[in-house]
């Protein structure tokens, strides 16, 4: 393993370590083309009152195999919320 592999492992592990610390929640959005500022503050509104930390951090994706909408994955588990999930929630 080289050491710039290491430097990155124990970033991200510092990265975990801090979001943990400040009750923050990685989500990854993917979408077909590069959403815009106010759709992204939009999801990680939707997306913080579904998981519950006081704050949550996006991660953009280019998914090109999507036909359209987003998918949001977050938490541990690797849970996935669609675009029509959010509707669904949206309408209760």
């Amino acid at each position: 393993m080289k050491r710039v592999d290491l430097i990155k492992e124990i970033a991200a592990e510092l990265e975990l370590i801090a979001n943990r610390l400040s009750e923050t929640e990685v989500a990854t959005v993917a979408s077909v083309v590069e959403l815009e500022p106010q759709h992204l503050a939009e999801i990680a509104k939707r997306a913080q009152k579904l998981t519950g930390p006081k704050n949550v951090k996006l991660k953009t994706v280019i998914d090109k195999s999507l036909l359209a909408g987003i998918i949001i994955r977050y938490g541990n588990s690797g849970s996935k919320l669609s675009l029509i999930t959010l509707r669904l929630l949206n309408d209760v």
